[in-house]
């Protein structure tokens, strides 16, 4: 069962690893950035992200809503860097570090409401956990919203 398992996880990854429309727009979108076009290599990124989602893409997914944050960021629009870390939250492989960095991301928006919910996830799945990292991010996550333990 666990070798099953294992195999459908290296067929999956092979998949992802495969998906040359990730790739090429992934370059084409570096190209543009090489350029000074910023915007261009953004608004590239949009067809593929949604492309990558309904093609099951999830690595592709990850990866390119994480470029289009950090293009949006260096362009100074927060709004759509919010927009694509949190389109790229059901892709992370450890989604209480995420939401904790995107409960982070909010707040500095002056999000108070959003980042204590997205904090008060990350909470609910570090608490599940037992590695030091995870008791660290508790830790913090407490000392911040110190009510996010009440409502758990």
């Amino acid at each position: 069962m666990v070798a099953a398992g294992g195999e459908r996880w290296r067929q999956e990854a092979a998949t992802q690893a495969e998906w040359e429309r990730g790739r090429e727009v992934l370059r084409q979108s570096v190209e543009l950035l090489k350029s000074g076009k910023k915007e261009e290599a953004r608004q590239l990124l949009d067809p593929a992200i949604a492309e990558a989602i309904q093609g099951n893409h999830s690595r592709w997914a990850l990866v390119l809503c994480r470029h289009a944050a950090v293009i949006s960021r260096s362009m100074g629009d927060r709004q759509r860097q919010i927009h694509y870390e949190e389109q790229a939250l059901p892709f992370v492989t450890d989604y209480g570090f995420a939401a904790y960095n995107f409960a982070q991301l909010l707040l500095s928006d002056s999000q108070l409401a959003r980042a204590e919910h997205y904090a008060a996830e990350a909470y609910r799945q570090s608490i599940t956990q037992t590695a030091d990292a995870d008791r660290d991010l508790i830790t913090a996550i407490l000392r911040q919203w110190p009510n996010v333990a009440q409502g758990v």
